[in-house]
């Protein structure tokens, strides 16, 4: 038994089964990519990339380019792919560690065809294509100068194209995304004629890997899908009532214990601000997690926890690194009893998107706010 005061369980099954479950959805020439950005979208990028490698996922994708090398130490011949924007000091880092980066302007082409000069190595990238989400990515008008820059860089090797969509999630209008599609099918059109053809050509996110298998491609990103949860509502709903084949099982618990018991009377304030008190005698917790953990102060008395099977809601103000939850209803509640800040007990659940709803925010935030350092334990 471990003896961690706030931690976070990875569930290795979960995440193999949704894994198998997102890999069914693909065509035989699409590539699985896992995108562990974010400390695994707070799950943890060791725990979460040891269990997709061990199910045989052999590409990844990161915002960071220390990410990357830490993902290259463990694993030296999976594509290891940069998403975000990488300093031009650590491209030898990224070439030297045959790290494939993400490029979408004149100057990372440039500095690219320097490095693999200097290195006489080929710099693999992988070209963002700006299609309507006016993110990172080479507009339209600039295409043509960029394939000219490429036709005399010769150490600069395309091994990839891609573009993000800007609104898949809303199955209801997919006529943006399709439109984004059908942009990037003609760019890969327009480089490929200029003899330009990247192995990896891949838009599709989650909602697009479910929804829209047009769009695979040659690789997928698969990111907040593979952790069990979903992008959307709407595709969630879409998913359910067009009887796509989809399972999701949430891979992260999230835990702490209670830390002490007291007895308050009826009108008794608890925490700062004196924002909240005793609406009748009863019992608190108090349990040693706060806003620094990544337990959002927005929960202040509107969250909950689990205590044995038990709702028990927050009081008052969440501190920096405590809480008080009410545990007037628990049978016998003692001192490092378990708490699920984040998962299920029983017949009951919180899950990310309850208290994404309630800190008016998304899941993605929720779990990818959970303190890096606290322990993810696979379980």
């Amino acid at each position: 038994m471990h003896t961690h005061r706030t931690w976070v369980e990875i569930s290795a099954r979960a995440l193999a089964s949704n894994i198998t479950s997102l890999r069914g959805l693909l065509a035989p020439e699409a590539r699985f990519c896992a995108v562990v950005k974010a400390n695994a979208y707070g799950h943890g990028l060791k725990e979460v990339s040891t269990i997709a490698r061990n199910n045989g996922v052999d590409a990844f994708a990161v915002d960071h380019v220390d990410d990357a090398l830490q993902l290259r130490e463990w694993y030296p011949s999976s594509l290891i792919l940069v998403l975000g924007y990488t300093m031009f000091d650590r491209y030898k880092d990224a070439l030297r560690a045959d790290i494939h980066l993400t490029l979408y302007d004149k100057e990372g082409i440039e500095h690219a065809q320097h490095i693999g000069a200097e290195l006489a190595r080929p710099f693999p990238i992988h070209l963002k294509i700006e299609t309507g989400t006016n993110r990172q990515g080479i507009l339209p008008q600039d295409q043509e100068d960029i394939i000219r820059l490429l036709g005399r860089s010769p150490m600069v090797q395309v091994a990839g194209i891609s573009t993000h969509f800007a609104n898949i999630e809303d199955s209801r209008n997919p006529q943006y995304a399709a439109g984004q599609f059908k942009q990037l099918q003609d760019t890969i059109e327009r480089f490929t004629s200029a003899g330009i053809e990247p192995t990896w050509r891949h838009c599709a996110c989650s909602a697009a890997i479910i929804l829209y298998p047009q769009t695979h491609l040659s690789l997928v990103r698969a990111g907040i899908s593979m952790y069990g949860l979903w992008s959307s509502e709407l595709v969630q709903d879409t998913v359910r009532t067009q009887g796509f084949s989809c399972d999701l099982q949430p891979v992260l618990t999230w835990k702490s214990r209670i830390a002490q018991v007291k007895s308050l009377n009826m009108g008794e304030p608890i925490g700062y601000g004196l924002s909240e008190v005793m609406r009748r005698s009863g019992r608190i917790a108090v349990i040693p997690v706060g806003y620094w953990d990544g337990y959002d102060r927005r929960l202040s008395s509107l969250g909950e926890v689990l205590i044995k099977g038990t709702r028990c809601k927050v009081l008052g103000r969440i501190c920096m690194n405590m809480m008080m939850v009410d545990v007037s209803e628990v049978a016998q509640p003692q001192k490092e009893d378990e708490v699920i800040l984040l998962g299920t007990d029983g017949r009951h659940r919180i899950s990310a998107d309850d208290l994404a709803k309630t800190c008016q925010t998304i899941s993605y935030e929720i779990v990818t706010r959970i303190n890096p350092p606290l322990p993810r334990v696979v379980v």
